[in-house]
């Protein structure tokens, strides 16, 4: 179970995984080793998996991002086609998921071009991909952490 400083302290991590416990311990008026101690017990307790440093994709030159609603030919074949998805360094999420499609994924390529590769020469070809659907994300105005 987590109180409410622990919620505190990851509402906090999810804005800014680099923030210093010593700036953490001013905000909830607890100390930087208390603090490390929490985050710690946090990360045992496997309610932390890790810390992210958000890039910016355009100025890496990576301009196209989508995401692909696959069709399986068959539900049990799920493991081997994720299997084969985590080996496309352009995934970047893979959802098993209800409704019209088995699996949502979110794919970063260069540009279209690049996409297209990816679909028609990787994706398209994994055994057990009856058929894709993608979309082209043109903006992304919202991405934030959940608050707890």
């Amino acid at each position: 179970m987590i109180d409410d400083i622990d919620r505190k302290i990851l509402n906090l991590l999810s804005q800014n995984a680099k923030m210093s416990m010593h700036e953490i311990s001013e905000q909830i008026s607890l100390s930087a080793a208390g603090i490390h101690q929490r985050i710690k017990k946090l990360e045992d307790q496997g309610f932390v998996k890790g810390s992210r440093i958000i890039l910016d994709y355009e100025k890496l030159e990576l301009r196209t991002m989508a995401f692909i609603g696959v069709f399986l030919e068959k539900a049990g074949i799920y493991h081997g086609v994720v299997g084969a998805l985590k080996a496309i360094p352009e995934v970047l999420e893979c959802h098993f998921t209800t409704g019209n499609y088995s699996l949502l994924v979110k794919i970063l390529c260069n540009d279209n071009q690049h996409l297209m590769e990816v679909l028609s020469n990787r994706i398209q070809k994994i055994q057990g991909i009856l058929r894709t659907e993608t979309f082209i994300v043109l903006e992304n105005p919202i991405e934030r952490a959940v608050k707890l």
